[in-house]
């Protein structure tokens, strides 16, 4: 599975954009294979693992939020071969570095492809790192649920949560 149907073009189109933004940086910033394991909406934010990256998207065409959240073991294999160490020799500050670039070039690349389908401008704010098994983030547009896509990598589930509520 690597797209949604079109129930609503456009909200079907920035789930595409995230899905394959998020493939095409692991990919090849991380040399990691990654593959869609489950989208599913949800009321609030779950956190998918031990380390989070959560960037913001404000913009003409509405705002939102992007967090992308890694087992601490995912997260320290995945950085080190962003940046091209071993796994074993990842400090806390380069795994957290890492992760916060990661969702700062997917955002971006998402970013880019919204704002050629809704012909508005769109900002990202800077990535904030949350760290700790169970966190929960908050910090969403007013009645507009998440939704969750799960991926998997290296035998690993990471997952991407957005949460955007698009202007009339």
């Amino acid at each position: 599975m690597s797209e949604v149907s079109e129930k609503k073009a456009l909200d079907a189109k920035l789930v595409n954009a995230l899905i394959k933004s998020t493939q095409d940086v692991l990919g090849t910033m991380a040399n990691t294979t990654v593959s869609v394991k489950e989208i599913r909406p949800q009321d609030k934010y779950v956190s998918g693992g031990d380390i989070s990256a959560i960037i913001g998207i404000t913009g003409e065409g509405g705002e939102g939020m992007v967090a992308l959240s890694f087992p601490i073991t995912l997260a320290s294999l995945i950085v080190s071969r962003l940046i091209g160490v071993s796994s074993d020799t990842i400090s806390a500050e380069d795994r957290s570095d890492g992760i916060g670039e990661l969702v700062n070039m997917i955002s971006g690349n998402t970013k880019t492809s919204l704002s050629s389908e809704t012909n508005s401008n769109y900002r990202l704010s800077l990535p904030s790192i949350i760290l700790g098994s169970g966190h929960e983030i908050a910090a969403r547009p007013k009645n507009c649920p998440y939704l969750c896509i799960a991926f998997e990598a290296d035998g690993q589930t990471f997952s991407l949560q957005v949460s955007f509520k698009f202007s009339s």
